[in-house]
């Protein structure tokens, strides 16, 4: 539990970039934007503070030609992405309890398939929610896999690729040199000039013949040099918004 509190409190230094922003109601703390390829629509990711320390965060899908605005009501029905978003389909995951939470946990018997898949639209795009038991889910979630330096990368269609790696922290204790890692959730943090400061990756594996969890975590990432955010497509990755002052 302790773990995961730490991990926790990382993504939100990480993610956080440039403090809160005023927005209506909203302090946002964290805001990302996805354009979805061969569209107009942009998905954002949130995360925001209000009155009494109420807490949202979530996804949203909008035009291009829209201003953000948080919308509770259109925000998607799920936590995590399972894949990269098209111009005709979203998927994602959820966790729900279904008898396996809190002093339930260790006496529910872990199911690792999904409960049920739930199918919705926005925007005019498919979003299908694969939603888990929460012990069957939590026995697959590995939590922080790996924190890194890396001197460079190479990107593909559906992938990264990161060369020549330092570790802050390793994957079960072994040298990497280097790590692929699936794009959709892929989250990238910049300064003043454009330049990344860092790249959180949350990678969900699902097996595609009988939908069960495989893995989910996240992975953290620094360059060693200066790389402009532009380097990297547009294609399965967030870059952070900074809205004006």
């Amino acid at each position: 539990m302790k773990n995961k509190i730490m991990i926790l409190f990382i993504s939100v230094i990480l993610l956080s970039g440039c403090g809160f922003e005023k927005l209506g109601e909203w302090d946002i703390s964290e805001l990302y934007a996805q354009k979805i390829e061969g569209t107009s629509k942009i998905l954002y990711k949130y995360d925001a503070w209000g009155g009494r320390d109420s807490h949202v965060s979530g996804f949203i899908i909008l035009d291009s030609t829209q201003t953000f605005k948080i919308d509770l009501k259109n925000t998607l029905p799920f936590y995590n992405l399972s894949a990269i978003p098209t111009r005709s389909k979203i998927e994602g995951i959820k966790r729900e309890c279904y008898n396996s939470c809190a002093e339930e946990y260790d006496k529910a018997t872990p199911i690792f398939s999904p409960m049920k898949i739930d199918n919705s639209k926005f925007e005019g795009i498919d979003a299908e929610t694969k939603i888990y038991q929460y012990r069957g889910f939590s026995e697959n979630e590995r939590g922080l896999r790996g924190d890194f330096i890396f001197e460079k990368f190479i990107e593909t269609r559906d992938s990264i690729y990161f060369f020549n790696l330092n570790e802050v922290t390793y994957v079960d204790n072994k040298h990497l040199d280097e790590l692929k890692l699936k794009k959709g959730e892929v989250y990238l943090t910049k300064n003043e000039n454009d330049e990344i400061i860092s790249i959180v990756i949350n990678v969900t594996t699902i097996n595609p013949a009988n939908n069960e969890i495989i893995e989910a975590g996240t992975y953290f990432l620094s360059p060693e040099n200066k790389i402009s955010i532009s380097a990297f497509s547009d294609r399965g990755i967030f870059k952070q918004v900074i809205t004006p002052r």
